[in-house]
């Protein structure tokens, strides 16, 4: 087979599996919008919802007040920080003055010596949790008024011990930040559906994970997952091992990138690109296969070369009508115009996530190990600092 054949074979089973994604995307969001219009009972329970927080982030007030706002009780909602000069601090404690009503813990300090300071900060928050169902929520959520309603339905078979969200990106203004929406809704969203209906594997996110408390304590809390860098994908493999259910809820969770600058831009996908490889070795590649535009793009230096506009036109076409679908809002033209520049450019990250030993995260330089294990390169950095509730 010579080299055109094969990279006319690739492109097109490329555009053919990012085709039947789009198609089982489509129809999962069709019938889950159906089955809201007709209403899904909850189980009765309450909910206690993990934030920690490092730092803050594009629109964190914004975030923040929308936990305020949830619909529905019992509903506790834990906040954390493990440094008490965090700037998060003041500004989650100014929003919980003006929701005197809510149930609310804000726990400053972190007591374990986790090499992941996110896991270590949610050891912290743990004990304080009264609830039965635990969502475990990053800072830059943000959360529907009637979200835990469509959720909580997931747990109607008391066999699932955790349900996830698709993650949806929102809020850009700058291009880093649109880029990095796009590839977050592609990723975690889009291919993350696409997988579980197509071959029913489960990518879990922390965006939105909620957990039962009693698979949770199966699997010793987050022992498990405290050293590890992708701590929310362990976390389901765990559950999956001591023989409880994950399952993928109807509705999105948004995460907000609004001001992001291209250095951050790189940085995390480096980070998270390097992760997924230790990770999840056997899956990595398939990254490139459902990546049509870069070969389409080499149909260029063939004599096919004609078909390389419909083939880009066609993707594109594609992941906007998903995003549409999966965050309910459009992109703005000059956004939606760069995504076969975000294909192109992923394209090379993947490459160059193979040349990825090390990470920044929080603070503190990690090597990267097998599993995605996180090894502290200076252990003392980061003294544990005593928690208290404020």
């Amino acid at each position: 087979m010579n080299a055109s054949i094969l990279l006319v074979v690739i492109c097109a089973a490329s555009c053919g599996l990012y085709a039947v994604a789009w198609l089982l995307v489509l129809g999962w969001t069709m019938w889950h919008r159906r089955a809201m219009r007709h209403g899904i009972d909850a189980p009765p329970t309450g909910v206690s919802i993990l934030k920690p927080l490092c730092g803050v982030d594009d629109e964190l007030e914004r975030n923040l007040t929308s936990f305020f706002r949830l619909e529905h009780e019992p509903l506790q909602v834990i906040f954390g920080v493990a440094d008490p000069a965090d700037p998060a601090l003041a500004l989650v404690r100014r929003v919980a003055r003006r929701h005197p009503g809510r149930d609310v813990a804000i726990v400053v300090g972190s007591q374990t010596d986790a090499a992941s300071p996110k896991v270590g900060l949610m050891e912290t928050l743990l004990p304080h949790a009264r609830h039965d169902i635990i969502l475990l929520s990053d800072s830059n959520v943000r959360i529907a008024r009637d979200e835990i309603g469509r959720v909580l339905p997931g747990f109607a078979d008391p066999r699932v011990g955790m349900v996830y969200q698709p993650v949806v990106g929102i809020g850009e203004r700058r291009l880093p930040a649109a880029i990095e929406n796009l590839h977050y809704t592609e990723l975690a969203a889009f291919l993350a559906i696409a997988a579980r209906l197509f071959a029913g594997q489960h990518v879990v996110n922390a965006k939105g994970q909620w957990v039962r408390r009693a698979a949770l304590a199966d699997i010793d809390d987050f022992a498990g997952v405290r050293d590890n860098g992708a701590d929310d994908y362990m976390l389901s493999r765990l559950m999956l091992a001591t023989g409880w259910k994950l399952a993928l809820a109807g509705v999105p969770v948004h995460t907000v990138h609004r001001d992001w600058s291209w250095q951050a831009l790189v940085h995390r996908h480096l980070r998270h690109a390097g992760l997924r490889r230790r990770l999840c070795p056997w899956a990595y590649p398939l990254e490139l296969l459902l990546n049509p535009v870069p070969w389409a793009l080499l149909l260029l230096a063939t004599p096919l070369a004609a078909w390389t506009l419909p083939l880009v036109a066609m993707k594109t076409a594609l992941e906007l009508s998903a995003a549409r679908l999966l965050r309910g809002m459009p992109l703005a033209w000059h956004h939606a115009a760069i995504i076969p520049l975000k294909d192109l450019g992923y394209f090379f990250g993947w490459f160059a996530s193979f040349a990825v030993r090390t990470v920044s995260w929080r603070g503190r330089t990690y090597e990267i190990g097998p599993n995605a294990r996180l090894i502290p390169l200076d252990p003392t950095a980061e003294p544990a600092l005593a928690a208290r509730a404020a």
